[in-house]
């Protein structure tokens, strides 16, 4: 019997896997083997089997060892590895890097366990009494040890000391007298599994007919539901409903720091030991046992990252994705997956149902959910009727600032409101975009590049002249002395600005208690559950922060939410750029006024973008059709396909060859397609990306010299 096997070596060359034969060992798809390759013995991992013989014309090296009696992976978790490999036009090896999370798979195995038996059965009673024990009460703690391992025939040290707190000199005199002895075994846990005590939400009326919609429909689900809508009861019940018929779940949130606001919700629904998170900042004994706990079938939900898709559950009935909008589910390097995609590929193979929950949909999932390939549901009330809050826009360009920029007066007056009234304010500071662009403060025109309809990012030269460029389409332009739109020389680089923005807050209430919640003082949930216990319990009066504070966060005393400059954003050169920032203000409507009345503050130079107009009407089915109309119209994603090809050390020279290779062989081969280069945002000039767009762009891939370069098939960053 003919298997191919991804070895653990590295070498480039055999990275789709060898061919070995297996003869009488009883391999399965996804088994763990030994193999020799050249003069040593790998790890690897059978990914397919051929049973009809075949006449080779060479000699099969023969598999050595079958580790194991399950395999680390089944069938649909093998399956969803080719698919990404595929699609994502890497190798099998690079794709089973996120499906094995430890250097050696030996370690995701049954492991090696110290333990203890009784010895000599027959000793006389006075021979338990033992190094003399100092006091009854030692002397019976003993006794109970050496019955407890006599009862069960043998006690992992683990158990043992887990059950009586005896100590290693203990131990060390039990093996000494010849009573007990130490032994090493294969921890199979080959225990009966307890099933979970589900404790069942109580759904409303609305919610009850979004779960009856999404239980009864086999197609992918989009429950498009408001926040604080109560999307993650619609999840409980899910959740609930495939446990109950024995079958495990994932639920993905976009970051790990939010699993800290709703671990305690699904612990509650089915018991702790039944629930597991699973995030990067695991250490690797960590992981692996993890690993092996959910490969057992211990655990019935895992709950993580983008990275917790890859977790072994043996039968897998439900994936949700919740805030399915969220730019980090796309993982930035290779295999550069789409969680969204690959759960659906998951979820097809495991004939499991896949939700996925947003209050602003990405406009990938909208245009599938229009077009009937997936179920569209609607929660479009907040729980138990509770308003939205009101929205107010402040025009940035009317404001004098002095030297409090980008504070407004409005904006000032509400912090200080709250203050007095005892609530808590949230002040959103979109860091993610530090590079400028330029806009007329008087027909707020931002200067945008004819090329691609995106903005220009404004750049200096080392002589510090400035300069216009376009990241997308490589077009140059020199900076304009007055508006092309009005003729205004009112022209104004518009950057974060934010460097002194707590020193502002402390300085204009020193009273205030100010949490900071960004990447700097976030590095582990830990410290997130403690800041929202800070915030909870009031022991914070304002929370100023970066993405982290607009994602689910539900803290019942916020009543004011405020973007500082929402051009950051607006600003970015990227065709998402709209759609990113309409996400983060909707977002950001969210956490004001989730259990008494709230004021929602939008700082912006533009206050008739039709982003920020929409997002404080609550009009995300608008901005969304729109947005999908102006996709259609300029011809990006999700109305065509996108692939980035990235180069990381040749620079402008082979981008330019690559990209003018690629046009020739498209010509050449038939195949419709666009081909653009330029040098990356952040790439310091020596980074570039060639961006290919058409309705099968990867068409062209398996046509072209791809040595050196990294594929990234429907990239997030295209700039």
């Amino acid at each position: 019997m003919k298997c191919t096997v991804i070895t653990s070596s590295r070498s480039p060359g055999i990275s789709g896997g060898l061919t070995y034969d297996a003869k009488d060992l009883q391999v399965q798809e996804g088994s763990h083997v030994v193999v020799p390759l050249r003069k040593e013995m790998v790890e690897g991992i059978v990914i397919d089997i051929q049973k009809e013989k075949s006449k080779e014309e060479f000699d099969l090296k023969n598999i050595e060892e079958l580790i194991g009696e399950r395999p680390l992976l089944n069938k649909p978790q093998i399956q969803t590895l080719r698919w990404m490999a595929e699609y994502y036009h890497c190798s099998l090896r690079q794709a089973l890097r996120v499906w094995l999370p430890s250097k050696t798979w030996m370690k995701l195995g049954p492991q090696k366990v110290r333990g203890y038996k009784i010895l000599n059965y027959h000793l006389p009673k006075s021979s338990y009494r033992l190094i003399n024990a100092r006091n009854q009460e030692l002397h019976l703690m003993r006794q109970l040890v050496i019955e407890y391992v006599k009862s069960n025939e043998w006690v992992s040290r683990k158990n043992l000391k887990a059950q009586f707190e005896i100590s290693d000199s203990q131990l060390r005199g039990l093996l000494k007298k010849g009573i007990l002895c130490e032994e090493e075994r294969i921890d199979t846990i080959e225990c009966d599994l307890v099933s979970p005590e589900v404790t069942l939400p109580s759904l409303t009326p609305e919610q009850k007919k979004v779960f009856e919609s999404i239980k009864k429909d086999d197609r992918p689900s989009l429950l498009f539901g408001v926040t604080s809508s109560g999307k993650t009861e619609i999840y409980a019940e899910l959740i609930a409903d495939v446990v109950r018929d024995g079958k495990q779940a994932i639920l993905l949130v976009p970051e790990i720091l939010l699993t800290e606001h709703c671990i305690n919700r699904f612990q509650e629904l089915l018991g702790e030991d039944h629930v597991v998170v699973v995030h990067s900042r695991l250490t690797p004994t960590q992981r692996a046992a993890n690993w092996r706990r959910i490969h057992r079938g211990e655990i019935s939900l895992v709950i993580g990252s983008r990275s917790a898709l890859f977790t072994p559950l043996p039968n897998l009935g439900l994936v949700i994705m919740d805030e399915e909008h969220e730019w980090t589910y796309k993982n930035e390097q290779t295999p550069r997956y789409h969680a969204r995609e690959t759960a659906q590929a998951l979820c097809r193979f495991s004939k499991a149902k896949f939700v996925m929950g947003t209050a602003t949909p990405s406009l990938e999932a909208w245009s599938r959910a229009k077009s009937g390939t997936y179920n569209l549901t609607r929660l479009p009330n907040r729980y138990k009727d509770q308003p939205m809050p009101d929205v107010r826009i402040v025009d940035l360009a009317t404001v004098k600032f002095g030297s409090l920029y980008p504070f407004s007066p409005p904006l000032l007056e509400a912090i200080d409101k709250r203050l007095k009234n005892g609530e808590q304010s949230v002040l959103f500071l979109n860091r993610r975009g530090i590079a400028s662009s330029m806009m007329c403060l008087d027909c707020r025109r931002r200067m945008v590049s004819p090329e691609s309809n995106l903005p220009f990012t404004l750049h200096r030269t080392l002589q510090g002249e400035a300069y216009l460029l376009d990241h997308t389409s490589g077009v140059r332009a020199e900076i304009p002395t007055e508006c092309p739109g009005c003729g205004s020389t009112r022209l104004h680089a518009l950057g974060a600005g934010t460097q002194r923005i707590e020193e502002i807050l402390e300085k204009q209430f020193p009273n205030a208690r100010l949490l900071r919640a960004d990447s700097d003082t976030l590095t582990h949930p830990e410290q997130m559950r403690l800041l929202l216990k800070k915030m909870r319990e009031g022991h914070a009066d304002i929370l100023l922060g970066t993405q982290s504070v607009v994602k689910g966060l539900d803290l019942p005393n916020v009543t004011l939410a405020a973007v500082l400059v929402a051009d950051v954003g607006l600003s970015l050169p990227h065709f998402r750029a709209g759609e990113r920032i309409y996400q983060l203000l909707t977002q950001l409507t969210g956490r004001s006024g989730r259990a008494k009345a709230g004021e929602v503050i939008i700082q912006t130079f533009r206050p008739d973008a039709p982003e920020v107009k929409l997002a404080a009407n609550h009009n995300t089915e608008k901005f969304l059709d729109d947005e999908l109309k102006l996709r259609l119209k300029g011809g990006y994603p999700p109305a065509t396909k996108m692939i980035r090809l990235i180069i990381r050390e040749e620079g402008a020279p082979f981008a330019k060859s690559l990209c003018e290779n690629i046009k020739a062989t498209a010509i050449k081969e038939k195949i419709e397609l666009t081909a653009n280069y330029a040098p990356m945002l952040f790439g310091g000039g020596k980074m570039w990306h060639v961006l290919i767009k058409g309705n099968k762009p990867e068409a062209i891939l398996n046509k072209i010299d791809l040595k050196g370069v990294v594929v990234d098939v429907d990239p997030m960053e295209c700039v």
